[in-house]
């Protein structure tokens, strides 16, 4: 497969969509996301506040503990729970 660069968003037809964002958003942004209404991986500094998928994933890039960088989405909205992680 040939290397391809984009300047933008991707979005591939098997439905993944790639935002290459250099900037952290402050409560999420979808970095991974298989569709709208699926599991989806998000970054962002702060707590989570988007709304996403029960059972999606938010890294926090600036969690300080080990209750603090990682939580789940319980709720299919905006309810995350974090993840205790080590350190």
């Amino acid at each position: 497969m040939a290397r391809t660069t984009f300047s933008g968003p991707v979005a591939s037809q098997n439905g993944f969509l790639i935002n290459p964002s250099s900037t952290v958003t402050a409560g999420g942004a979808a970095m991974l996301l298989a569709t709208t209404s699926s599991v989806g991986i998000y970054v962002g500094s702060g707590a989570p506040s988007v709304s996403a998928a029960k059972g999606s994933l938010y890294l926090r890039t600036d969690g300080s503990s080990g209750t603090t960088r990682a939580y789940i989405n319980t709720d299919g909205a905006t309810t995350w729970t974090n993840i205790t992680t080590a350190a």
